[in-house]
């Protein structure tokens, strides 16, 4: 990750490579919730059997001990920066990285439970308004550099792959700028599975909550964090360099403010939670035409 710059970076050498055989790592399990055990005196949050946190902890994970993948092919390197990786494709032309790789896993889960009107996510163009998935696949008028274009899909085209040329459009015209558009923001004493660390100022990185534990005596919470980065790459589980005896995990009862990750320092004023967009009727007087 040469093109970061060491401000941004915590140097691998600050904390021993977390060990992958832990008691709080399944190296059997192939699932977030399988593959990591909370730590000693804390239990997974309850959470609804239809929601975004139970999403979250079913994702699947590659083998243990696997590297993570560059969209070119390349391995990257574990420099004491993941526990584990996703098995999650990379999608196409190096467009998922670290905001779109969160928008992936919300339309994700909000497709497979069927609730395709709330698939929205703001756009990067003249005027920065949100576009539905469902408004998409019926078709939009798009002006893309003085050319006209439709995004109304064939009728006999499988539902899915709708879905899926749906985000590499979003994926193409979003980044974390626009992200922040669709969330709000939370404190860390209310942190859930879903929620993000998202800073926008360059370079800029966002990485995702995958689980959250409480200890049910003191009310202590840590958590689990997920990243994909630039360029591309298959979304990894992070270890925690600032404290190997919780790694993977992170804490919340820490009074410092700074939550650092492997390759970027985030805030706790930056923890955000997606908000679902606000159902407004199309005017039949009006077009809806996208400028970019």
């Amino acid at each position: 990750m040469h093109w970061l710059t060491a401000a941004m970076v915590v140097l691998c050498t600050c904390a021993p490579l977390v060990a992958q055989h832990s008691s709080m790592i399944d190296p059997m399990g192939y699932t977030v919730e399988a593959r990591f055990k909370p730590p000693e005196g804390y239990k997974r949050i309850e959470v609804e059997t239809t929601s975004f946190a139970h999403y979250l902890r079913g994702l699947r994970m590659l083998s243990d001990g696997a590297s993570a993948i560059y969209h070119d092919g390349t391995v990257k390197p574990n420099h004491n920066i993941y526990a584990g990786v996703l098995d999650l494709d990379m999608g196409v032309e190096g467009l998922q990285k670290e905001a779109q790789f969160c928008m992936r896993l919300r339309g994700e889960y909000l497709f497979g439970q069927g609730q395709y009107a709330k698939i929205a996510f703001t756009v990067n163009n003249s005027s920065r308004k949100r576009v539905s998935y469902v408004e998409w696949a019926e078709g939009l008028e798009m002006i893309i550099n003085d050319q006209t274009y439709w995004t109304k899909q064939p009728a006999d085209i499988d539902r899915y792959r709708t879905f899926r040329r749906y985000l590499e459009f979003i994926f193409t015209y979003s980044d974390i700028t626009t992200l922040l558009a669709d969330v709000q923001s939370v404190t860390a004493r209310d942190i859930m599975p879903g929620d993000m660390l998202v800073q926008s100022a360059r370079p800029g990185h966002v990485v995702i909550v995958l689980d959250v534990a409480e200890n049910p005596v003191t009310g202590d919470r840590v958590f689990l964090l997920a990243q994909s980065y630039r360029p591309a790459q298959t979304p990894q589980v992070l270890i925690n360099p600032a404290d190997n005896t919780l790694s993977p995990w992170y804490g919340t009862s820490i009074t410092e403010d700074k939550i650092s990750t492997p390759e970027y320092v985030f805030y706790k004023r930056d923890l955000r939670r997606f908000r679902d967009p606000v159902a407004t009727p199309p005017s039949p007087k009006k077009k809806n035409v996208f400028y970019f």
